[in-house]
């Protein structure tokens, strides 16, 4: 529903608001999101460790450049790249490593062997340490490296910084974490440091050891890393961080594993620096109820506030789920902890819901799905945007999505897909037609604040851009897909309202179906409409899956019609923005409609979704009647009036009479209409409608010939009947089977009309045709296997715009096709 009605039904409405929200979740196909892919790193060799800041513009990361590593800039606007690591005259060479750029775009912090601070220093022995670059763009000059891992002792350099882990950075760059030995523990035992730089060099409150380490060293009962693995919230205030030791317990202590001798078992915890009981300050993430997972956890990224910490567990117990069987490890998940469940911005409550999901799971969050079935196989490096309504990971799982893509590249590179929290879905990062054939082989995800853009590894930096004579070179890029959120706005109404006079509050909702989030930052409307409030306004980011609002009035000075516009305009890269058509007329009001916002179930797009009724009201003092029932705004195709009492009789003050409404979508996203109802003499009133639409196609083999190809090159043919393409093994009977080399006959229905099916097995290998749907929404084609075909079941996928895919079982082997079980369709029976 994009609008209420007047402001005595208030509460009313806002719960239909709430409802329409809820029905955004629809588990039942995966968004389809078909970026623009761009490489950012194209002049450099080996690029590593992307960092992206908030608006998507600059792209920080590390490269080779005359056989060190440094750190480069992409400025995305431009296409220009910079390297900020530059070695100064006179200083000795080394690599510059892990940059990290805070959210706001302004400063780089780096760990490096370069001794860009020649007084503080010394550049022998351990050589890492850690410094920071405020940009030119931001006050900062050219490569005036600021050092930050200072020893408070000495007020020189300190030793021992540890390069296996990244340094972290708050929003503005101020404050910063990094990993190095603690003092007086064996070799290899980290602790973090946190710096604030807004504090000077030796005053109180300049550095801070994490919260929750030991006093005493660790014994020799286990292998221990200490402390590693920081993350900042974008306050500053909160700390993930990765131990091997009982943090969060009253009197630390050093923990244990599962075997005596080997490693400590690491988990996730958060550090709260700002709590007034810094006893308390740190909070167990990977565990239930406090009880630490067997497993433990790893990899944590945290929120704008730090409510929400994503990590990486291979806990089979963490949450209910389907999980895989250890074969003989357990494969990794990924996992999203809330810590303020009923949102009220008090972290740490006793949760009124369970705080944990798992991420990397079908149906992952969903309410009343059953049980989520997690990936079957590992997913890791999980990164998060601002709010934490996505999380960005990668993956080897073949489950998540109903085509998967060939792997390749490192064993830390895999498929990247990105999970849309209140929408409960999974999509592919990089995924359209230019990509089908890309394989998986992308790693090290790093996303902006709307989650509109998102950086990352990848092997495949020649193929995914999809060029006309796409190679794999192996070499190691960094690439950005950007993709730009489906946003709706229904047209809004006022009817007949009194001249002078301002009209009742209406709201006006702004929802977002996703990919990604729309972070609103201006609210325009035409003169004799006012904003009076809402959430737009206030510039609250809009996930995928919920809504923001703008409360408007209408005021006609004139006695005549009026029209106007509404828009709400986005910020970031590529920044996007919707709009709605207003009207309202001067007269004395007649008529209303309860409610004034209609919010039909969903439904599948081509089939009907359901119908409602409302009530029309004369609100007046004389009797009148109806003369006309009509449908208007961006969809009216998509509702019809099947019944109404309205007409041809008379309507007397406070009496009512209804009107019912069906929703049968001929698109996807939210389609939105306006019920207008007029008396014989012009007062009118109106009601917005709104449901949200889905495609569900169907598909099968048609009743061809599958044509056997023999080693010889003579064919043998087989009648076979068509079969569902969501039918598995046991509900069919059996996949048809077709050698290689075989002709098969494929039909699809229920696509977007006009759209291009692409037609391949689900493995990444190139598509093998693509088909036109035509004005029924329905496709045929005949194609022919490769001939290099391993035997075995295959899948067959066909994948059309808008989330239109559906999937085919096909047995190839070395033998004449047999018959198969029929689906209804097609003219097929």
């Amino acid at each position: 529903m994009d609008a209420t009605r007047p402001t005595h039904r208030r509460t009313a409405v806002r719960a239909l608001v709430i409802a329409l929200v809820a029905s955004f979740v629809v588990p039942t196909q995966p968004v389809v999101a078909e970026g623009v892919v761009g490489i950012v790193s194209a002049s450099v060799d080996e690029a590593r460790t992307p960092s992206i800041s908030a608006d998507g513009r600059w792209v920080v990361f590390e490269g080779s450049d005359g056989g060190r590593r440094s750190v480069f800039r992409t400025d995305r606007a431009s296409g220009r790249t910079v390297e900020l690591a530059e070695i100064p005259s006179g200083v000795r060479a080394g690599d510059t490593i892990l940059p990290r750029l805070s959210s706001d775009g302004c400063v780089v912090v780096a760990v490096t062997e370069v001794a860009f601070d020649l007084f503080r220093d010394d550049d022998r022995d351990e050589r890492w340490d850690v410094y920071r670059l405020v940009v030119p763009e931001c006050g900062g000059q050219r490569n005036a490296w600021e050092l930050v891992s200072v020893s408070e002792q000495r007020g020189i350099a300190r030793d021992g910084v540890f390069t296996t882990a990244a340094p972290a950075i708050s929003g503005s760059g101020a404050v910063i974490a990094y990993v190095h030995q603690r003092p007086g523990a064996p070799e290899g035992v980290g602790t973090i440091s946190v710096v604030d730089l807004t504090v000077p060099v030796g005053q109180p409150g300049r550095s801070e050891t994490v919260a929750g380490m030991p006093g005493e060293a660790p014994n020799r009962a286990f292998l221990y890393e200490g402390a590693s693995e920081p993350a900042l919230s974008d306050d500053g205030h909160q700390l993930g961080f990765v131990a091997d030791f009982t943090a969060s317990e009253a009197l630390p202590g050093w923990g244990s594993g599962p075997v005596a001798g080997g490693p400590a078992t690491r988990h996730v915890y958060v550090w709260d620096r700002r709590a007034p009981d810094q006893r308390r300050a740190v909070r167990l993430i990977s565990g239930r109820d406090g009880v630490p997972s067997a497993a433990g956890g790893h990899s944590p990224v945290l929120s704008e506030d730090g409510r929400v910490v994503a990590f990486v567990s291979a806990d089979r117990a963490l949450v209910t789920a389907e999980i895989p069987r250890c074969t003989p490890d357990c494969p990794t998940q990924v996992f999203r902890y809330d810590r303020d469940t009923d949102g009220n911005g008090i972290l740490d409550e006793p949760p009124r819901r369970d705080p944990l999901t798992m991420v990397s799971a079908i149906g992952a969050g969903v309410v009343d799905v059953g049980v989520p079935v997690a990936g079957d196989r590992s997913s890791w490096a999980p990164a998060m945007t601002l709010d934490g309504s996505q999380i960005a990971f990668v993956t080897d799982a073949t489950n998540l999505l109903p085509d998967r893509r060939a792997g390749g590249g490192d064993v830390t590179d895999g498929d990247l897909l990105v999970a849309e929290i209140h929408l409960g879905q999974l999509r592919r990062a990089v995924d359209g037609l230019a990509q089908m054939a890309v394989p998986g082989a992308h790693g090290a995800p790093s996303i902006s604040r709307t989650g509109q853009v998102l950086a990352f590894e990848t092997v495949t930096g020649e193929m995914i851009t999809g060029t006309e004579r796409p190679t794999w070179s192996g070499r190691r890029m960094i690439a950005t897909v950007q993709v730009r959120p489906r946003l709706s706005l229904a047209a809004l109404d006022f009817g007949t309202t009194l001249l002078g006079w301002e009209s009742a509050e209406m709201y006006a909702t702004v929802l977002n179906a996703g990919p990604a989030a729309f972070a609103p930052t201006n609210v325009s409307v035409s003169s004799n409409f006012r904003i009076t409030g809402g959430t737009c306004a206030k510039g609250i980011l809009v996930a995928a899956g919920t809504s923001c609002s703008v409360n408007l009035t209408f005021r006609p000075t004139a006695p005549r019609g009026y029209s106007g516009t509404l828009t709400v305009t986005g910020s970031g890269e590529g920044a996007v923005s919707v709009s709605a058509a207003l009207r309202g007329a001067a007269g004395e009001p007649a008529l209303v409609i309860d409610p004034g916002g209609i919010d039909f179930p969903p439904a599948i797009v081509g089939s009907p979704g359901g119908r409602i009724a409302v009530d029309v009201t004369n609100v007046g003092f004389l009797p009148t009647s109806v003369d006309a029932i009509w449908l208007e705004g961006a969809n009216p195709d998509d509702f019809t009036v099947t019944e109404q009492s309205c007409r041809n009789r008379a309507v007397n003050p406070d009496a009512t009479c209804a009107i019912e409404v069906e929703f049968r979508p001929s698109g996807a996203g939210y389609r939105s209409a306006l019920l207008l109802v007029r008396t014989p003499i012009g007062q009118y009133t109106s009601a917005v409608l709104g449901g949200l639409a889905t495609y569900a196609p169907v598909a099968g083999f048609l009743p061809d010939q599958i044509t056997v190809v023999s080693p010889d090159g003579s064919g043998d043919s087989a009648p076979a009947e068509p079969i569902s393409l969501h039918a598995s093994r046991e509900a069919a009977g059996h996949e048809p089977t077709v050698a290689p080399g075989g002709v098969i006959a494929v039909g699809g229905r229920g696509y977007p009309i006009g759209s291009a099916v692409v037609i391949g097995f689900d493995d990444g290998s190139p598509p093998l045709a693509l088909a036109r749907v035509d004005e029924r929404g329905e496709f045929t084609i005949t194609l022919r296997l490769p001939t290099r075909l391993r035997f075995g079941e295959h899948r067959l996928v066909a994948s059309g715009p808008e989330g239109a895919v559906a999937a085919l079982r096909l047995d190839v082997a070395a033998r004449s096709a047999t018959r198969v079980a029929g689906l209804p369709g097609f003219g097929m029976g």
